[in-house]
């Protein structure tokens, strides 16, 4: 079929309503045409559809660094969150969405969590008379790190007896009521050693009273155990006659005694 362009041309002069909907015939093949063009050439060319790009693992990576890594491969970034982990350096990625592996789009924006500048505080845990098992790991699920662990005497073995910071001994009273540091800061502990390092030569009670007794095997670092009544007329009451261990024994500090005393 052949168009009539001359045909066509004479009739766009006429003053008709054949002449108009001649001109709203071809404005619409225009815009169609032009639609086609857009979305079917010009669209896919600049966008490049149907072209995905891998995600690559930003996880551990600087942020000074995440820019130009993302540029090469045609992909951007935004920072959307921050968190704070002791153990990595200010300003590491520490997530990202899409996550790696996942297929884009080029040019998308990957979303990343990095490690803040600056840590935020947090309230120390009282962990006095925890163990020093439960005290480590309830210090690390808080952010801070375990600092130095000096053994001292006490009968509390492996359990946790004061708390330090930077030298300064934070009483348990302290921790009660709230004591906060920055996340990643060191906290020293002493920790009982179950006074089994020390050992000492048992002592004579016998001929003292109950209460002098007493006295006596807590200044030497000993326990008082089972205080047993034995009938003799001859010693004034509570006199302690008999002991166990017996003088003279070795025996390891925090040892328990037991005592015979006058009824």
């Amino acid at each position: 079929m052949k168009i009539d362009f001359n045909w066509i041309k004479s009739k766009l002069a006429e003053d008709s309503r054949q002449a108009v909907w001649i001109h709203l015939g071809l404005m619409c093949i225009v815009v169609f045409l032009l639609v086609v063009l857009f979305f079917y050439i010009y669209l896919p060319v600049v966008t490049r559809h149907g072209e995905t790009i891998t995600v690559p693992d930003l996880e551990g990576m600087q942020l000074a660094q995440v820019e130009d890594f993302l540029e090469d491969r045609d992909l951007r970034y935004y920072v959307a969150d921050s968190s704070y982990d002791h153990r990595l350096p200010p300003l590491t990625v520490l997530k990202q969405d899409p996550e790696k592996g996942a297929k884009v789009k080029v040019n998308r924006r990957i979303h990343l969590t990095i490690n803040a500048t600056m840590p935020p505080t947090e309230r120390v845990p009282n962990i006095i008379d925890n163990s020093m098992k439960q005290a480590s790991q309830i210090l690390e699920s808080y952010g801070f790190k375990l600092g130095k662990i000096e053994y001292v005497p006490d009968i509390a073995a492996n359990t946790v007896i004061k708390v330090f910071v930077n030298g300064k001994e934070v009483t348990e009273k302290q921790l009660q009521e709230g004591f906060s540091l920055p996340k990643g800061s060191k906290i020293d502990l002493h920790v009982g050693d179950g006074m089994g390092k020390n050992e000492i030569i048992m002592p004579n009670l016998v001929g003292m009273l109950q209460d002098e007794a007493e006295v006596y095997l807590k200044g030497s670092g000993l326990g008082i155990g089972a205080v047993i009544e034995e009938k003799d007329d001859t010693k004034e009451i509570g006199t302690v006659l008999r002991q166990k261990p017996a003088v003279g024994t070795k025996v390891k500090v925090g040892t328990i005694v037991d005592i015979w005393v006058s009824n």
